[in-house]
Parts: C-alpha cells; sequence; structure tokens
C-alpha cells in the first residue's frame, strides 16, 4: 500500500509547526502539529500490518490537525479511508492454516476418512 500520503500528511505538519512555533504564542500551536507530524511519518515507515494495528492514531492525529492544519488534516482522513477501504487479511490466513492443520491431524489420527478429509480441505482453501 502506498504510504506517500500519510508521509507528506506528516511533513507538512512538521514544516508548519516548526514554522507556527518561532513565535512564543504559536509555539502553543506549533509544538502538537510537530509531534503528531513527526508521529505520522513514523508510521509512514512501518509495515502494513502494523499500519492497521495503528490506523486509530492516524484517525486521532488527523482529527487534530483538521482544526490546526487542515492540509495535514485533509491527506489524514484521505490516507485513514483508504486504508479502511483496505482488505488486512492477516488473520484469516493464520487461522485457515491452523484449520488444516488441526484437520490433518484428525486424519492422521483416523478420526476423518480419506473422503472427509479431502472435502473439509477443499472448504477450508475455497472460503
Amino acid at each position: 500500500m502506498d504510504k506517500s500520503i500519510l508521509k507528506v500528511s506528516g511533513v507538512v505538519a512538521i514544516v508548519l509547526g516548526i514554522i507556527c512555533s518561532l513565535t512564543i504564542v504559536g509555539a502553543i500551536i506549533g509544538v502538537p502539529m510537530i509531534i503528531g507530524g513527526v508521529k505520522l511519518n513514523d508510521l509512514s515507515k512501518l509495515s502494513d500490518e502494523d499500519i492497521a494495528k495503528n490506523k486509530e492514531t492516524i484517525l486521532i492525529w488527523s482529527i487534530i490537525f483538521l482544526f490546526i492544519c487542515q492540509i495535514s488534516g485533509i491527506l489524514g482522513i484521505i490516507y485513514y479511508i483508504s486504508i479502511s477501504n483496505f482488505s488486512f487479511d492477516f488473520k484469516s490466513n493464520t487461522t485457515k492454516y491452523d484449520e488444516l492443520e488441526k484437520l490433518n491431524k484428525l486424519y492422521k489420527d483416523k478420526v476423518l476418512t480419506k473422503e472427509e478429509y479431502e472435502s473439509e480441505k477443499a472448504r477450508i482453501l475455497n472460503n
């Protein structure tokens, strides 16, 4: 999955945060922008599985950025929507293999006949 939108969102937040932090009053907004921008930039370097685990963090920072740094907020929301529509199927793959392993053990223990084993194996693989 392309993580460039997330990276751009983080970099824009960092740059605008640095610019805002040039004044004392601006630092109130600038420092959280820098922190959130660094967080999004770090998330853009993670694997797809790790991003799926941290997608709530992306949403939270994107919502915060909608109030203080609209460009980063909009980009973050766009990325969040794109990963929400993307199917992360990591758990179902391990479950499928676990089921096949259990099925194979039942067959080796002579609990299932060859025909039962083959039909169940086909059902698991086709789902």
